[in-house]
């Protein structure tokens, strides 16, 4: 799916982005707060998504490493995803028998209702056309006692904030990954700019928030990869999981948002 920029939202017209490439990711850099950052998305999403002996579905899933993930702790687990490139990229790089992948699009889940115990998006749904559109997609092939988890990048963080403080004090800033644009602006492919504010709108009438909590703080602030590396290794791990438990209890803060939602249909609320 698209996204625009924050600057973007109000004059680009929203289109469905179906042959996304392997080369639109920024290269993973080997700062230790990245690399602290990305095994904590992955743990979190497992341990979110499994039900043993249940069935998931990793909406956007690009490669399918989740699909996979989940499968290993016994799930049924399935892929969907726009782009024909990943699809097929997944089914080389994963073995075939751990894949269960289908092609379309998040606002249009092409599944029966009432199908899966879990729903998983990671780092996704800013790039939706229509979030809402796929909060009700995923109300209705969600079982009753079944749950979404979303896993957003915030871009109201203690990092982009200090980001944005800098660059109006005129000091240099940390670019992006692709040092194309400063790390607080949303990426051009965005058309939803994630952060607390925006998650708490999603839902209404089809699912409730049940728990929201962040992960990691600081993440690419100028200088702070640095800092860590002049540490000795247990002490810079034991910092960035003391800011992790911080970021736990201050989702507006935190690098990455994750949200749990259920469906309101299994509360007897009104769709």
């Amino acid at each position: 799916m698209s996204l625009a920029s924050s600057k973007k939202l109000a004059s680009a017209e929203p289109t469905y982005d179906l042959n996304y490439s392997i080369h639109d990711f920024p290269p993973v850099d080997g700062r230790p707060d990245t690399t602290f950052l990305y095994r904590r998305i992955d743990d979190v999403m497992v341990q979110e998504g499994a039900v043993p002996g249940g069935r998931a579905l990793d909406v956007a899933c690009g490669l399918g490493k989740l699909v996979v993930n989940l499968r290993e702790r016994g799930m049924e687990s399935w892929g969907l995803d726009p782009s024909h490139e990943m699809l097929g990229l997944s089914s080389w790089v994963f073995p075939r028998e751990k894949l269960i992948l289908a092609r379309g699009i998040a606002e249009v889940l092409p599944f029966r209702d009432a199908g899966f115990d879990r729903i998983v998006c990671q780092g996704s749904l800013d790039h939706f056309v229509e979030p809402q559109a796929f909060m009700r997609e995923a109300a209705r092939v969600l079982r009753p006692d079944g749950r979404l988890v979303i896993a957003l990048a915030n871009y109201e963080s203690l990092a982009c904030r200090i980001g944005r403080f800098r660059e109006a004090l005129g000091q240099d800033g940390h670019p992006g990954p692709r040092g194309e644009r400063p790390y607080w602006v949303p990426p051009s492919d965005h058309y939803q700019k994630g952060d607390l504010r925006f998650i708490r709108k999603l839902g209404r009438p089809w699912l409730r928030l049940e728990r929201c909590y962040g992960i990691s703080l600081l993440w690419l602030v100028k200088d702070w990869d640095k800092r860590l590396e002049r540490l000795p290794g247990r002490l810079a791990a034991g910092l960035l999981s003391a800011l992790d438990r911080i970021a736990y209890w201050t989702p507006s803060f935190a690098d990455l948002i994750i949200s749990v939602w259920r469906p309101r249909a299994a509360e007897g609320d009104a769709r």
